[in-house]
């Protein structure tokens, strides 16, 4: 099997990535990949024709041929495309998860070093254990509904990785 190579690569998986591709000519595709330059060149238009034939054949776009007319073909979304734009958004999610889970985690960590610190306070000072016991139950909430949400951020990911 002989090894494709892809022009403007990063210019159609940027397209793909982002748009949805339902019905699109290829003209629309020419238009999209040099919208920033006016002159557009036949060997360009060539490379970006000769590039819709390989996501066809590489099975990211279906072409169908125009009833009224046979030279014009319509290009749309494939499955494979469909799942590289889902593995695509499940990395994002991924990405923001994790950072999210690092911020929640840093804050149980310093709400933890309080608990600890209100404990220190209440055994050197026994009096003060009821005037700081609504700190402890403050302290005691937040830390239940932090580790909460680290678990419920890691069975989320835990979905993610599954499918």
């Amino acid at each position: 099997m002989s090894r494709l190579t892809l022009p403007f690569y990063h210019e159609f998986f940027e397209i793909l990535e982002s748009n949805e591709i339902l019905n699109w000519r290829a003209n629309d595709f020419v238009r999209a990949i040099f919208s920033k330059r006016k002159n557009i060149g036949d060997q360009d238009r060539q490379l970006v024709y000769r590039g819709l034939a390989i996501l066809v054949e590489c099975k990211y776009l279906n072409r169908e041929k125009k009833v009224e007319n046979n030279r014009i073909y319509r290009y749309s979304e494939a499955p494979r495309l469909k799942l590289h734009k889902e593995n695509i958004q499940q990395e994002k999610i991924k990405e923001v998860l994790a950072i999210e889970q690092d911020i929640i985690e840093k804050s149980l960590q310093r709400i933890k070093v309080e608990q600890i610190l209100l404990q220190d306070i209440t055994n050197k000072h026994p009096d003060f254990e009821k005037f700081l016991k609504k700190y402890e139950v403050y302290i005691s909430k937040k830390i239940i509904e932090l580790e909460t949400k680290v678990i419920f951020i890691r069975e989320i990911i835990n979905d993610i990785e599954c499918f």
